[in-house]
């Protein structure tokens, strides 16, 4: 089992970074934003120790939110992760959000004319052995449930050579919806799945490769689903098409114990 960075551990955490940036994004803010979100939207995060304490890691994280990245971030702080972005989340967004995603040194990537430059950074941080997020559905989910995957990701995965590690949300779309503003009710949690090595997936081909990784991350979003109706007793998340799994399945809407999710933070 992996064992977390420890919050000293500055420069074994992320050697790009100074020791006080380190301090207050990766471990002053976390240790003060957790609890309040678990106060408030019983935030959880499961299974932080699937996340390697060195080498490079290439995360792979479903979209419902603004929030997502800050989910993300808070989830892997012990790396001290560089996520990307969209460039336009610096013009679109409330003041607040940008800011934070750059305080967080984003990558930002322009969707429109991405260019080689920004897979070159990507590409150069799983090299040094560095964390990098990406939410490779390219924007954020208009229902809460997965869209497809863009081609990127793949691009990541064939010349990265970094273990995949899947990562999900859920229950942040009735927090802060598309195009809507942060509200103060509702629960949203976060789980990360196996490590998978990227040959495992060249092997597969693109297509059936970002298939199957879609798939997986929709499975921990659904289990994430499942555990939450029965932290909130059915209150939420509500009812609506993210209870349709891409496997076919629909997600009951009871708050019937769990089976898979456990060892939350």
């Amino acid at each position: 089992m992996s064992r977390i960075t420890p919050w000293y551990r500055f420069k074994r955490r992320n050697n790009r970074r100074s020791r006080l940036a380190m301090f207050v994004w990766w471990t002053l803010v976390p240790w003060m934003l957790i609890p309040i979100w678990r106060l408030i939207y019983g935030f959880r995060i499961h299974h932080r120790d699937k996340c390697p304490n060195q080498g490079p890691v290439l995360v792979v994280c479903n979209h419902q939110s603004m929030l997502d990245p800050m989910i993300a971030g808070l989830a892997l702080h012990s790396r001290g992760f560089r996520p990307l972005a969209r460039s336009s989340l610096q013009q679109d967004t409330p003041k607040i959000i940008a800011w934070l995603i750059r305080c967080y040194d984003a990558i930002f990537i322009d969707r429109d004319n991405p260019g080689p430059s920004s897979m070159k950074k990507v590409l150069a941080e799983l090299e040094n052995g560095r964390v990098s997020i990406l939410f490779p559905e390219g924007a954020r989910s208009p229902d809460g449930t997965i869209q497809e995957f863009e081609t990127g990701v793949w691009l990541l995965i064939r010349r990265g050579g970094a273990p995949i590690l899947p990562m999900a949300v859920e229950g942040v779309h009735d927090v802060m919806p598309m195009g809507g503003k942060l509200r103060w009710k509702g629960a949203f949690q976060a789980t990360m799945g196996d490590l998978i090595p990227s040959e495992t997936l060249i092997e597969m081909g693109k297509d059936k490769a970002l298939e199957h990784l879609r798939l997986i991350v929709d499975d921990l979003r659904m289990e994430l689903r499942e555990k939450i109706r029965f932290d909130t007793k059915g209150r939420w998340p509500k009812p609506g098409p993210g209870d349709q799994s891409l496997r076919g399945g629909t997600h009951k809407t009871s708050a019937d114990q769990p089976t898979s999710v456990a060892g939350g933070d």
